[in-house]
């Protein structure tokens, strides 16, 4: 069985330089229905008025994956002692291990910096900690499966049993995806429109199923999503 969570169902957030989108419990937000899906403990979509963020604070024992939709987001922490800027369509993964203070901030004085954060459990709390940022070239994800974050393989390694992909599928396009028994499958539109076994989902809408049955997706227009197959 899908479950779909339309972009509207999300739990709102707005503290005026800080708005947002949550799609589980989080910090003030508590939904004893709707805590985590597996090992993906946290799904926000958030946007970051000019100039303003989130200053050097400590995180431990998380995968957090920030994907930029809009805007420049500006990364430092005292692993890397580095400062790196995250463009549009760029990811940045943070590997908190047994501590790191980090800041995020958007980088820009002009515009509003929007992104999505996905936040993992560890499969292992002894790790250090450290830092990595990606491009995706979005030509390699037309109509496949282009995994992005996996344990083994993909173009980056994260520090869990999930495997991360993006697709970009054209009008009229479709792909097939078999769950693995056992497994979670967790879907989130980030443009466009589908169908998945007859499922309409919409710009930031989200699907989500434990079970092992077919998933057909087919493109209605362009549209660009992730699919993320989590133990």
């Amino acid at each position: 069985m899908l479950n779909i969570v339309t972009s509207d169902q999300r739990h709102y957030v707005d503290r005026q330089w800080l708005k947002g989108y949550l799609t589980f419990s989080f910090q003030d937000y508590y939904d004893e229905e709707n805590n985590d899906f597996g090992n993906l403990l946290v799904f926000n979509e958030e946007s970051l008025s000019p100039g303003k963020g989130f200053n050097m604070h400590p995180t431990h024992y998380m995968e957090i994956i920030t994907y930029v939709l809009d805007g420049e987001l500006e990364h430092h922490d005292n692993v890397t002692n580095q400062t790196s800027l995250v463009g549009a369509s760029e990811f940045q993964i943070l590997h908190a291990g047994d501590g790191i203070e980090h800041s995020e901030r958007n980088a820009s004085k002009t515009y509003p910096l929007k992104f999505l954060q996905f936040w993992f459990s560890p499969n292992d709390y002894e790790n250090k900690a450290g830092y990595d940022k990606l491009s995706v070239d979005k030509e390699k994800a037309k109509n496949c499966f282009y995994k992005i974050f996996a344990k083994d393989d993909g173009l980056c390694h994260i520090r869990q049993d999930i495997n991360f992909y993006m697709s970009v599928l054209e009008k009229n396009k479709s792909l097939e995806y078999k769950p693995t028994e056992g497994r979670k499958t967790f879907i989130f539109l980030l443009d466009g429109e589908i169908d998945i076994n007859g499922h309409i989902l919409n710009n930031k809408d989200s699907g989500r199923t434990k079970d092992s049955d077919l998933l057909k997706i087919k493109a209605l227009e362009k549209s660009e999503f992730f699919l993320i197959d989590i133990n």
